[in-house]
């Protein structure tokens, strides 16, 4: 069923994922937040990079292995200039991977803050479309974003959910962590 009023809704990360791994200055695990910074290292015509991240209570540091021995001629000479630079769009790309952090440390909290910069939704004025967005995927509830976003309780959209009022394009439940974009169709009267 086609929405008649299309709304953008972009999820705008303000800080990237922490990693909680072992901090050798407090002696625990603990959580790392990312610097935004790399390391880079070259020997000879090879190049290893890290993206570095501190600990939250001491602010000595980890080093997130980016690339590992990679050969000075097969690197992408744009992609050096912005490790060397400090890139901080490039340092967030490699924060934002959730599923390669989770194998490198001991675990990664998801819970970060955002902000949501969306098109007016008039839910009284018949069926919308929402076309929800984003930068970066970090597993965010849905159930969590529509709340927010709709201003509607959760058993709401739990009931919504189940007469066929609220449906999603790709197909995904409301407890189900958003991996990507995802379309959002609110049917009124239904």
């Amino acid at each position: 069923m086609n929405a008649s009023r299309p709304c953008r809704c972009e999820i705008i990360a303000r800080e990237t994922p922490r990693v909680m791994t072992h901090c050798h200055r407090c002696k625990k695990t603990t959580e790392f937040y990312c610097s935004d910074k790399f390391r880079v290292n070259a020997q000879q015509k090879t190049i290893d990079v890290w993206l570095i991240y501190k600990c939250l209570h001491c602010d000595s540091t980890w080093n997130c292995p980016i690339l590992s021995r990679v050969h000075t001629n097969s690197m992408d000479r744009a992609l050096h200039q912005r490790f060397m630079n400090n890139d901080a769009e490039t340092a967030w790309e490699h924060a934002f991977q959730i599923g390669r952090l989770r194998r490198l440390c001991s675990g990664v909290n998801t819970d970060i803050k955002y902000t949501l910069q969306c098109d007016p939704i008039d839910l009284e004025s018949g069926n919308v479309e929402i076309q929800l967005f984003s930068k970066y995927a970090w597993e965010l509830r849905l159930d969590r974003l529509l709340r927010e976003l709709l201003g509607l309780s959760r058993s709401v959209l739990i009931q919504m959910e189940s007469s066929g009022s609220l449906l999603t394009q790709p197909e995904t439940g409301l407890t189900s962590k958003l991996k990507g974009d995802l379309r959002i169709i609110l049917i009124n009267g239904r």
